[in-house]
């Protein structure tokens, strides 16, 4: 049964016009960051010599993301907003092998996409950056790119996941998206600067933890590294996920 689930969602998902635009806006966010870095290494001096492979996807964490966000989202909730969920659960009854065929489906798509846009960033920011700088960023001897080529597409699938739950609790495309946007890009940052509870948030926010484990860089010590941010985000997004599979298995359709 959850085979034909997942060909139905895939259906579904291939055949609606938002879903190439909005993954072909996430390709081209992250190159066009990628154009830019490597634009600028031009080597002419000690600054713009090294070609970071950090810095050529840069744009995936900061803008291609966005663009997850909204997708997850809009899997679920487009289907509550034209009242199109009453036919997939009169198809199939069992409410969350629906659920989990959308996550699935959507979480190994967001993963490809990811994985195939860090390439096109390195690549890209090598063609366009000065012989000298390009020469220092060998993609597949370089250790910090083979770290992205995983770390990144990982992330997305945790971010799939989160927005997920939300959307499955809230089911409403623009408060589900809002509300992950706020907390992705200011709330926790903004919490941070209260006096006691700010340094509880910078350590035990979700999102903060996130950024560690793409950047590699901790603003505070919650106790653990950053590779164990993606763990920690992780089970927020699995308890929301969780947590939204229970409401819509008591919500009426």
């Amino acid at each position: 049964m959850f085979l034909n689930v997942l060909r139905s969602e895939w259906t579904k998902l291939i055949t609606t016009r938002s879903f190439w635009w909005t993954s072909v806006l996430f390709i081209l966010l992250g190159v066009g960051f990628a154009a830019l870095t490597g634009s600028f290494a031009t080597g002419e001096d000690l600054a713009t010599t090294l070609l970071l492979a950090g810095n050529t996807v840069s744009g995936l964490y900061i803008a291609s993301f966005i663009v997850v966000i909204v997708q997850a989202v809009m899997v679920f909730t487009t289907e509550f907003r034209y009242g199109y969920q009453q036919y997939s659960f009169l198809a199939t009854p069992k409410r969350s092998v629906v659920a989990l065929a959308k996550w699935l489906l959507y979480a190994l798509l967001a993963m490809v996409i990811t994985f195939i846009t860090v390439l096109l960033c390195f690549y890209v920011a090598k063609a366009l950056a000065s012989e000298v700088a390009s020469s220092t960023l060998d993609v597949w001897n370089d250790n910090e790119a083979l770290r992205i080529m995983w770390q990144y597409p990982v992330g997305a699938a945790l971010l799939v996941t989160f927005s997920s739950g939300v959307a499955l609790l809230l089911r409403q495309s623009a408060g589900a998206i809002t509300l992950i946007l706020m907390w992705h890009l200011a709330l926790e940052d903004l919490a941070g600067l209260l006096p006691r509870v700010g340094e509880f948030v910078g350590k035990y926010g979700p999102f903060t933890n996130l950024r560690s484990y793409i950047t590699g860089f901790q603003t505070s010590d919650p106790g653990w590294g950053p590779e164990f941010g993606a763990v920690y985000f992780g089970i927020w997004a699995v308890v929301l996920f969780i947590a939204g599979i229970v409401v819509l298995e008591k919500r009426d359709a």
